[in-house]
């Protein structure tokens, strides 16, 4: 067994992609995933990149000095760059035509709409805290408020129209990022330390899953994938790597990806099967691990 784990290790090395490891630990799959560098952003001008996402055939990025960028996934090449004016460090989403960033100055949320570069802004209501947004449709946003409401339905107009007052208990974890999914009404939001499923169609906590330490989170049509630093309870080999934990929409543990690499920020492409992560590595490479 041993030599066939060499083995594979090797060949790895070579094909520059990953070896699936699995082992089994409390009846969850563990998996060593390897990644390959996909974009060196040394080749091109970032200032302080803080968000990866992907659309299509397209990843965009974000940095702290307003700009984004088109990267082809394919031809690696950059296809093109703006600013979304105004827009701080803050969460971005998007879709397939436009660029959403949450304004936290001007209390807003920035809509650019990538074929023609208009923009315009959603004014939100003053007197709340907002920590991060999704996308409900294209005329709702669903917007986390830690002043009193763990989240707000707001249309395009910044009018209320429907919250989801979910706070049963004081406590001091703010909201880092939202996912929702549509096809099944489950929203997910993401504190530090926990990871909270909602149904929003009854406004209910479907479930709660402690975490000690959550930096990211995708959700896909029937399952979350949170970005989390490796534990000993991962692996004993890899303290200093990051690691994707797999649950259902349910919360239970389905699977664990061991990451080769630390990343601070990942998106994910469901119809590819690839994982897209942002490193901590002084040039700060993008790389991509396939997930099979």
């Amino acid at each position: 067994m041993l030599k066939r784990l060499l083995v594979l290790i090797t060949v790895s090395m070579l094909l520059l992609t990953y070896v699936p490891e699995s082992s089994s630990a409390n009846g969850k799959d563990s998996v060593f995933l390897e990644g390959s560098l996909l974009y060196n952003l040394e080749l091109f001008e970032v200032y302080c990149p803080y968000e990866l996402l992907a659309c299509d055939d397209y990843l965009y990025l974000f940095d702290s000095d307003q700009s984004c960028y088109k990267l082809d996934k394919q031809t690696r090449e950059i296809m093109e760059v703006f600013t979304l004016s105004g827009c701080s460090h803050m969460p971005v989403n998007l879709d397939e035509e436009k660029v959403y960033a949450l304004i936290k100055e001007n209390l807003a949320i920035l809509q650019y709409t990538i074929k023609n570069g208009q923009s315009q802004h959603t004014c939100l209501p003053k007197d709340f805290t907002y920590k991060g947004f999704a996308l409900y449709d294209q005329d709702l946003f669903l917007v986390a408020d830690d002043s009193e409401y763990l989240y707000r339905l707001i249309n395009k107009e910044g009018e209320v129209v429907r919250n989801g007052n979910l706070r049963t208990e004081i406590t001091d974890n703010t909201v880092s990022c939202m996912e929702y999914n549509a096809a099944n009404e489950v929203l997910v939001i993401v504190s530090p330390r926990r990871i909270d499923i909602i149904e929003t169609g009854s406004a209910l906590l479907k479930t709660r899953i402690p975490l000690k330490h959550c930096l990211d989170v995708r959700i896909c049509d029937d399952s979350i994938y949170a970005l989390c630093p490796v534990t000993s309870e991962n692996t004993k080999d890899q303290p200093h790597h990051s690691c994707i934990r797999v649950f259902d929409l349910e919360g239970n543990a389905l699977k664990t990806y061991i990451l080769d690499t630390t990343i601070r920020r990942f998106c994910f492409s469901e119809k590819e099967g690839v994982l897209y992560g942002l490193t901590l590595e002084e040039e700060l490479p993008i790389v991509k691990f396939r997930l099979e």
